[in-house]
């Protein structure tokens, strides 16, 4: 059976995307009370391209980025990943940078990384200390190491709002995406459920949210591609 996405995300894609982030939340409420802090995962470049870049061809994709500055925040173990966006970036020559603080430890890939990895639709398959590893920066998203005004953008994957919630945090990376992203630069974050959904009550994440002009974009996830059905969220800086 053939879906028509347009009539989809017109009529039902809000609800499931709401739906269906509401299920992940829970999911990752219940791992934090065990004890869990985050999972770090190593998403695949055609997950990357279906959810960021409107599903279009790796060659598409990196001619689109020729000459700009991307960030892929909370990247986890991407840029060690053979079929990751960092990987791709990196023989095309696109400018790119993981961010994660996991990158300063002493890395070592055990069953269980390489599991989750091919779980959320990666490879599993890592090389420790690969070439333009040095764009891989063990910090965390409240401290981007780039001038003001630099980076045209910013990736988010299952971090923001996922395992990221509390507000004065994400006022502190919301002021920060501010400084980096140039006048028009674009922070794309997924998943989330409509945007209208969030009843924020911090006031500076408030003043730094007024910032960025909010679109949002239904993505219709399965199996096979390993992405869930929710909201891409494109945040420009104004």
């Amino acid at each position: 059976m053939k879906i028509h996405t347009e009539h989809l995300e017109g009529r039902f894609g809000k609800p499931m995307a709401n739906l269906s982030f509401s299920i992940m939340q829970h999911y990752i409420h219940g791992a934090q009370k065990r004890g869990i802090g985050m999972m770090h995962t190593a998403r695949s470049f055609a997950a990357y391209r279906k959810v960021f870049y409107q599903n279009r061809p790796r060659s598409v994709v990196m001619n689109q980025l020729q000459g700009k500055r991307i960030v892929d925040v909370g990247c986890g173990y991407t840029p060690y990943a053979d079929d990751s966006m960092f990987r791709a970036a990196y023989e095309a020559g696109v400018e790119f940078y993981g961010i994660d603080p996991l990158i300063c430890t002493d890395i070592r890939f055990s069953l269980k990384d390489r599991m989750l990895a091919r779980a959320t639709g990666g490879s599993g398959h890592f090389k420790v200390g690969p070439a333009g590893i040095d764009k891989a920066i063990g910090t965390t998203a409240q401290n981007l190491p780039f001038d003001d005004q630099s980076i045209d953008e910013i990736l988010c994957s299952y971090l923001l709002f996922v395992w990221i919630e509390d507000e004065a945090t994400l006022a502190d990376i919301f002021e920060e995406f501010r400084r980096v992203l140039k006048p028009g630069g674009v922070a794309k974050i997924y998943p989330l459920y409509e945007w209208q959904n969030n009843q924020f009550t911090h006031k500076r994440l408030i003043r730094a949210l007024q910032s960025f002009d909010i679109e949002q974009r239904f993505i219709l996830g399965g199996p096979i591609s390993r992405v869930m059905s929710s909201m891409l969220t494109l945040m420009t800086k104004r």
